[in-house]
């Protein structure tokens, strides 16, 4: 999942996401265990020898964009194991995936890290029965941790409510009330319109909860039938009301029947299996550092993916390319300054736990961490990266990232987001850099059964390895760190100054961070 908007508007609609969140965990995530603990190098390579990242960095892209094994392991990820949600015996057969490819790749070091979801989910045999006026066949799915229907089905009246706005519930009135509701959508098209999705639905959701209503229907915003997993809860725990998301054809002509004034009965039986807490794991590698191997750089993406697809472009081909980047740096001879740190974390659809969890367990050292690069939107040109309104290190990256001027341009922007895993390093107040990406064809098969390995375009993808190893290997290699790490006072100035104070007030994340539950607390700072 990655959700980006470079100038975010929050309106009242999202008051109704803060009390979907407002039930999150008080205590945090627990403890992982086998915590990765940094030794010092062990001369796996004998032949390693230190190089400036611009003379290292042709041989590097050259690495990336040659011979690999960058195409099959994705495709295994993809068509052996397929889509991987975070607690499913797919997810744990990825991560000994992910284990063996970079013992391949031919890192120091690589182990895995636990930590405890509150809950498991996995879709039952969802289906629609249209009882009246007329029977037809209705394709659906479930909301990604959608609680499930009363034993025997839930039997009710379908309401049109339009896009679900105050208006349409008020013109609606009481006939919402133990109604299943259908709710319209606009067609997806641009990262707006996906985050608009994140920001906009929770609030008609909750509308739906305070009305009586016994279940939501949402209108897919993909044409020909696509559908896709979608999920409203921010911290793993089982969302409060049945919901599905309906084909746009099938949901078109519901509302149909219903503008003639027909009368739509139907019966929803999505016997979802729950499960209590549910274990997890991230996968952390390391190639370390020739001079500073205790201070470290770590590169990202996200290992768990919905189901179905096989989760190709999210995330699967950037799991597969930091494996790959971590093989071409390795191969080049040569070692950066510190080391370089290569993590694939799980329960980011679910509200990026993998690495809140990864940044709880490793606190005491993240004063040594220099920055965190996260790839998570797909394989599409990279246009440079986002620095979350860390507008001060934008001089030092340029620099840095002159070796990859023939691969360029690079523009790197300061807006800042709540939508993938470089958020909890950001509350730890370690520079963050996410990968800005071009749509393209991210767009449609977003968490869409038709994320599958047929899609990706691996020319471009090695193009995207090469901007992301050298990326890594110059600010691992940097004679002074690209950023410091802030203290709490200049985390709230940040929040404050990008509006993510506002979007975590709404959201409910905000009494995390003010509890220290979720970032730098006082008691974590440098005297």
């Amino acid at each position: 999942m990655r959700l980006r908007k470079n100038e975010i508007v929050f309106a009242a609609a999202l008051f109704a996401f803060g009390a979907l969140a407002a039930g999150a965990s008080a205590q945090g995530l627990p403890p992982v265990h086998k915590a990765f603990e940094p030794k010092p190098p062990q001369g796996t390579y004998g032949c390693s020898i230190h190089k400036s990242c611009a003379d290292v960095a042709p041989t590097i892209i050259k690495n990336a964009m040659g011979p690999s094994p960058l195409q099959e392991n994705l495709r295994v990820l993809t068509d052996e194991i397929g889509g991987r949600v975070t607690g499913s015996a797919a997810a744990e057969k990825a991560v000994d995936w992910a284990v063996d490819a970079f013992r391949q790749a031919g890192v120091d070091e690589v182990l895995t890290e636990n930590f405890t979801l509150p809950a498991g989910w996995a879709e039952g045999r969802t289906r629609l029965t249209v009882l009246s006026p007329e029977p037809f066949p209705v394709r659906l799915v479930s909301m990604g941790w959608s609680p499930a229907t009363p034993a025997g089905g839930l039997t009710a009246t379908v309401v049109d409510v339009g896009s679900g706005a105050e208006a349409d519930f008020k013109s609606a009135g009481d006939s919402v009330k133990g109604a299943i509701l259908l709710v319209r959508t606009d067609v997806l098209k641009t990262w707006d319109d996906l985050f608009n999705e994140y920001l906009y639905e929770p609030a008609v959701e909750q509308r739906a909860i305070d009305a009586g209503a016994a279940g939501i229907l949402w209108m897919s915003t993909r044409p020909y039938l696509l559908l896709y997993r979608h999920i409203f809860s921010v911290d793993g725990t089982i969302d409060r009301l049945p919901q599905a998301i309906v084909a746009r054809e099938d949901a078109e002509r519901i509302a149909r029947f219903i503008a003639a004034g027909k009368s739509v009965k139907v019966d929803l039986e999505m016997p979802n299996k729950i499960s209590g807490q549910t274990g997890s794991e991230n996968v952390v590698a390391e190639i370390r550092g020739s001079e500073k191997p205790d201070e470290f750089v770590i590169l990202a993406a996200h290992l768990d993916s919905w189901e179905l697809g096989t989760g190709a472009l999210d995330d699967g081909c950037n799991a597969a390319m930091v494996i790959d980047a971590a093989r071409a740096i390795r191969a080049s001879g040569s070692l950066p300054k510190r080391s370089i740190r290569f993590v694939l974390f799980t329960g980011e659809e679910q509200g990026m736990l993998g690495s809140w969890a990864y940044a709880l367990a490793h606190r005491a050292e993240l004063g040594k961490m220099d920055a965190a690069i996260v790839f998570d939107a797909g394989d599409d040109r990279v246009t440079g990266y986002s620095v979350s309104g860390r507008k001060e290190i934008l001089p030092a990256l340029e620099q840095t990232l002159k070796p990859l001027g023939a691969l360029g341009p690079l523009k790197n922007t300061t807006d800042a987001e709540i939508g993938t895993d470089n958020f909890d390093f950001l509350l730890e107040g370690v520079p963050t850099l996410v990968a800005n990406q071009e749509p393209d064809d991210y767009m449609m098969n977003y968490h869409a059964a038709s994320d599958t390995f047929d899609k990706v375009d691996f020319s471009q993808l090695k193009t995207n390895e090469a901007i992301a190893a050298v990326t890594a290997y110059a600010i691992a290699d940097r004679q002074e760190r690209i950023g410091i790490r802030q203290t709490r006072a200049q985390i709230e100035r940040l929040l404050h100054e990008t509006g993510m104070e506002k979007q975590m007030k709404l959201m409910g994340l905000w009494n995390m961070w003010a509890d220290g539950k979720r970032g730098r607390t006082a008691e974590t700072q440098e005297h």
